[in-house]
């Protein structure tokens, strides 16, 4: 019975399908039209393009700006006479152009009584209406630009043909004529110009002045370095270096000037296979030549040999040769280096050995020294180096400030109990913090006080004539330091309780990298560091005798002035 009831249906079917496909299509289309009507009031239809652009379900507003973002990056190719090749390429901004997209969007967007008709919603991009942009013109702007571009005279400058090397080969870099134009026809073109997305290209008309090298020219002169560069090799020494082809065009520069192309090497990209390739081959390592010397005076000699390195300018210099057609064998060219010199120094006990040891610690260190040295008992041997060179004095300058104060304690007219010398400290705590702590501040207080040109008076006085508080800056010299020390340290300078107070102060200074770090003994010393001026004043209390050792340095470092210390130590004690 079933079989039976199925046949029947499907010929119900086939006598009664139109009956049933016109209600369901009826209902199909009703709800593409409902679909249409919900579908946004804002939004363009689908597939929508503007100026090729897709924009199509976008909101008014969002195509609008993608629109105008587009405009506002659009690269306007300006062409003169028959050159495939862009003068240049500005945005329109740049030559007073806006250009507003809304016209547009609003030309294409989706009407009510559209939305009625059922399935319009896949094809009214076809139907709806189009429009140009908006455009807003600065004609100051684009006559400012052609001015800037082309000058008053519209001359344009033809550009030969040129050659690059890229992607693994040379490429021509085509010819751009040049010639005559008329400012005022430029001008008015990109006066009246309307940029479209789709490209937009302008052309001047000129009065062509042709390029000299066209690209003829640089495509044989391709052709012709191409072959030559094939199967190149170096000689370095006893060996033959190949030079792969796309290193050597790789490194080429090219030039044009009207006579014809020159390519040449360029020494910074060639300079990588120099160093690994060509460079071990040829290098000779010098050998030592080892000098002995006596205070001043070479004793013995015995030289090294001579070496040789890569000479790379005249190695360049021989490929430009070969490259310009010359006839040159390719050898690595070299430079001769002279053999290492050490040194064997030995000082003798003398003013001239010490003077010696100076000098050459001096030569040998980086820097600028001035060194003085003074003997204040036993044989009494003094020496220097630089030592009247002048110096900015940095803090030294306040052992100069410590001898007017206590000349001025020592007379009566000062008195340690002084108060208010500087913040709140009265004259015991700021004379120690100036030279203990190397304080600014009482120092300054108290050369105010002095005064500049008095205290360059009573300095002068006692023998010190190169330092003065009357120049640009303060200064003084390795010598004058070593003589006031020499009379600090003799009681020639001072009396015997201002001499005390001054010497127990400096050996309190807390700054003890320089000569404290060098010996072993007490050290009465006051520092400056300033810049790169490092200087350490000092009276050495050496169980041999007690010295005066003054460094003045500019560029240095304390462990230098520390070491520069230990030499002296060693000299004194015959090592």
């Amino acid at each position: 019975m079933r079989p039976l009831r199925l046949k029947r249906h499907g010929e119900y079917l086939r006598q009664h399908w139109r009956r049933l496909l016109v209600p369901g299509f009826g209902m199909l289309l009703v709800l593409v039209v409902v679909v249409q009507l919900v579908y946004p009031k804002d939004s363009l239809p689908l597939f929508t393009t503007i100026d090729g652009v897709r924009v199509g379900g976008l909101s008014k507003s969002a195509a609008a700006h993608l629109l105008d973002g587009k405009y506002e990056k659009l690269p306007i190719n300006l062409y003169f006479g028959d050159n495939k090749t862009t003068y240049r390429q500005p945005k329109p901004d740049e030559i007073g152009l806006t250009i507003d997209s809304r016209p547009q969007v609003e030309a294409k967007a989706y009407p009510l009584w559209l939305k009625l008709v059922p399935t319009s919603l896949w094809w009214a991009h076809v139907v709806v209406g189009s429009a140009a942009p908006h455009y807003t013109r600065d004609d100051s702007k684009a006559k400012s630009y052609v001015e800037k571009e082309l000058g008053k005279s519209c001359d344009i400058t033809p550009e030969n043909a040129s050659l690059v090397y890229k992607d693994n080969e040379l490429q021509v870099t085509p010819a751009v004529d040049g010639g005559t134009c008329k400012l005022t026809d430029v001008t008015r073109s990109l006066q009246d110009i309307t940029p479209s997305l789709k490209g937009t290209d302008v052309r001047f008309a000129m009065q062509q002045k042709p390029a000299k090298i066209h690209d003829a020219e640089a495509v044989d002169f391709a052709n012709r370095l191409t072959d030559r560069t094939k199967n190149v090799s170096i000689r370095a020494g006893n060996v033959t270096v190949s030079v792969p082809q796309k290193d050597l065009l790789s490194w080429l520069d090219f030039k044009t000037p009207d006579t014809g192309l020159v390519a040449t090497v360029n020494s910074k990209r060639a300079a990588d296979f120099l160093a690994r390739n060509i460079a071990p081959k040829v290098t000779v390592i010098a050998g030592t030549t080892r000098v002995t010397t006596v205070d001043f005076a070479e004793t013995d000699r015995k030289e090294g040999a001579s070496g040789q390195v890569l000479d790379d300018r005249g190695t360049i210099d021989m490929l430009n040769q070969w490259l310009s057609g010359k006839s040159v064998e390719l050898v690595a060219q070299v430079d001769p280096t002279t053999p290492l010199v050490t040194y064997s120094r030995s000082y003798t006990a003398t003013d001239t050995g010490l003077a010696a040891l100076l000098a050459h610690f001096a030569q040998s260190h980086s820097g600028v020294f001035g060194v003085g040295y003074a003997e204040l008992s036993g044989q009494r041997r003094h020496a220097g180096y630089n030592d009247s060179r002048v110096f900015e004095t940095a803090s030294t300058y306040k052992l100069f400030v410590a001898y007017g104060t206590l000349k001025r304690i020592q007379s009566g007219t000062w008195h340690w109990s002084d108060k208010n010398i500087s913040k709140g400290r009265n004259l015991t705590k700021c004379f120690d913090d100036m030279i203990v702590l190397s304080d600014n501040e009482c120092a300054k207080a108290l050369l105010v006080k002095i005064g500049y040109a008095q205290l360059t008076h009573e300095i002068q006085a006692i023998g010190l004539s190169h330092s003065s508080f009357l120049n640009s800056y303060i200064q003084t010299t390795p010598g004058d330091l070593v003589k006031y020390l020499g009379l600090l340290g003799t009681g020639q300078l001072l009396n015997a309780t201002s001499t005390n107070t001054l010497v127990s102060a400096m050996k309190r200074n807390v700054y003890r990298q320089g000569i404290p770090a060098g010996t072993g003994a007490t050290v009465a010393d006051k520092v400056g560091f300033l810049y790169a001026l490092l200087h350490d004043a000092s009276i050495v209390y050496s169980p041999k005798g007690t010295y005066v050792l003054v460094v003045m340095t500019d560029g240095s470092s304390w462990s230098t002035i520390a070491d520069l210390t230990r030499q002296i130590e060693k000299w004194r004690n015959g090592n």
